[in-house]
């Protein structure tokens, strides 16, 4: 059977394009590669990027936990707070809106009658309103899990106070960086 006939350059191209060519032992790749050579510039290449990420880490760290906010939640409630783990705020470190900054509450707790949540609080100690959100949780009925999204003034540490049955509070914090003011 003979070929069609090509009429063009560009078809000619085409047609010798999509045929493939013999393979011999030669042209394994394995053969072709070169040995891993050093050189100065892949060595200050990586110690660019080391130092960097290790200056990303310092930076990214959150500030130290301030007294300020054990101080607040005791004026709002009247009770003073325990840091606990059983409360997670799970927040981005820097996010660039500060007007929809997401937020998701997870607290460890078996919503039994004996030990369960009944409300938690955010606060935002530097917004014009203080008490960002409330949420208020049922025994045997609701899982203890929120996630939404909040407005944030400036860059603060953002707190999530739980009231458990027996009237202990649960408190974690979480320190967000937001770049424009999201409460004007």
């Amino acid at each position: 059977m003979k070929a069609p006939m090509v009429r063009s350059q560009r078809q000619k191209y085409r047609a010798r394009a999509w045929r493939i060519p013999p393979v011999d032992g030669k042209d394994l790749a394995l053969e072709k590669t070169k040995p891993l050579s050093v050189t100065r510039r892949t060595v200050l290449t990586a110690a660019v990027a080391g130092s960097a990420g290790f200056a990303s880490a310092a930076l990214a760290s959150s500030p130290p936990p301030n007294d300020d906010a054990v101080d607040l939640v005791k004026k709002l409630t009247g009770k003073t707070p325990t840091t606990s783990d059983r409360l997670h705020l799970v927040m981005p470190h820097v996010f660039p809106n500060g007007y929809t900054v997401p937020l998701t509450l997870v607290i460890d707790s078996p919503m039994t009658d004996s030990d369960h949540v009944r409300h938690v609080s955010v606060l935002a100690p530097r917004n014009p309103l203080v008490e960002v959100a409330t949420f208020h949780f049922v025994p045997q009925r609701s899982e203890p899990r929120v996630s939404t999204r909040i407005r944030l003034a400036e860059p603060q540490y953002v707190l999530a106070v739980a009231e458990m049955n027996d009237g202990t509070l649960l408190m974690t914090e979480t320190w967000v960086e937001v770049a424009t003011n999201g409460c004007k």
